[in-house]
């Protein structure tokens, strides 16, 4: 059984009236000085208490992303609004008022983690928003001991380690947190610990999650709607039901027949799509469909035109002819 089962997934968001968008972010983008279009027009929304999944091949610029709306990177583009406040311009300490809501949840604990301070001070924050029993407290509930208070990062493991990252992010009761890549540097039986935590958490505190992953089953588990990004755009964006049972665009489809089924009968049946070549480079991205060069369905169209966001079978995709997958 895979660990990442021993909790239930959540629910979707269904019945009472949907709730204004916590996160509203359009048209984002995020060139480099070497002309890289790491992030390439991305929009969507993120209600309070919602999980948006994201997902894509390495370099498709995922983590540009969840940086850019902490404001750990500065968009070249584009605007993103947290509870209808524009953060895209604000200038550093009018950012201040926002640091509380916004945190980031980062892919490699120990480098995220200062050496040279104890997990006190790590998590107390340089303006020591807590004291020293609510730091015990708040270790307590990540799963550390109050002893640990009082320890260095080296000498915890990585899942520990996490741990101590998960409690700074809380510290300051944010009501958004970015998850990039939060497990998948762990073992695969502390990945389910993580994961589960980090569902826990956001049901005790109503916490909204990007979580940021490559991993297309934690993302299963832990999301109410995904985005699939390659290079740098957003192809496809619905509930998690549509995406993982109806994929629409063909790169969806791709990436989800590449997850290992328990069942071995449907394993040893189910179609495999290998996509050719290798992702275009983000300097040099090609014209039209960015996905035409590796797509089976491609015609004359898709190379000479980007498709929009559209919506297609309760879900938004960017392909001119994804009424075509079945």
């Amino acid at each position: 059984m895979n660990p990442l089962d021993t909790r239930p997934a959540p629910e979707t968001h269904d019945g009472p009236p949907t709730p204004a968008p916590l996160l509203s972010v359009r048209d984002l983008r995020m060139t480099f000085g070497s002309g890289v279009r790491a992030v390439d027009g991305v929009s969507f929304d993120l209600r309070p208490g919602e999980t948006l999944g994201l997902v894509g091949e390495s370099g498709c610029g995922k983590s540009t992303t969840g940086r850019m709306i902490v404001r750990l990177l500065q968009p070249t583009g584009g605007t993103i609004a947290f509870d209808g406040h524009d953060l895209t311009r604000l200038p550093p300490r009018a950012m201040l008022p926002f640091r509380r809501d916004l945190q980031m949840i980062f892919q490699d604990p120990f480098a995220s983690l200062n050496p040279r301070q104890t997990v006190q001070q790590i998590v107390s924050g340089p303006r020591k928003l807590l004291t020293r029993p609510q730091v015990i407290e708040l270790l307590e509930r990540v799963g550390l001991a109050a002893e640990h208070a009082d320890r260095y990062p080296h000498e915890f493991s990585g899942g520990q380690a996490q741990r101590i990252g998960i409690a700074r992010a809380l510290a300051s009761g944010p009501r958004l947190v970015v998850c990039d890549e939060p497990v998948s540097a762990l073992d695969v039986s502390i990945q389910a610990q993580i994961v589960n935590l980090l569902a826990d958490l956001q049901d005790e505190r109503g916490l909204a999650y990007l979580f940021i992953a490559h991993d297309l089953s934690v993302v299963r588990h832990m999301s109410d709607r995904v985005a699939v990004m390659y290079l740098g755009r957003i192809v496809e964006l619905g509930s998690r039901a549509a995406l993982y049972d109806d994929p629409a665009h063909p790169y969806t489809r791709a990436l989800l027949s590449a997850v290992p089924v328990a069942d071995p009968d449907v394993e040893a049946t189910r179609e495999r799509i290998v996509l050719r070549g290798d992702p275009p480079s983000p300097a040099a991205p090609p014209p039209g469909c960015s996905f035409h060069p590796r797509c089976a369905l491609a015609q004359d169209l898709c190379r000479t035109a980007p498709p929009p966001l559209r919506e297609v079978r309760g879900r938004q995709v960017s392909c001119h002819f994804a009424e075509a997958t079945p």
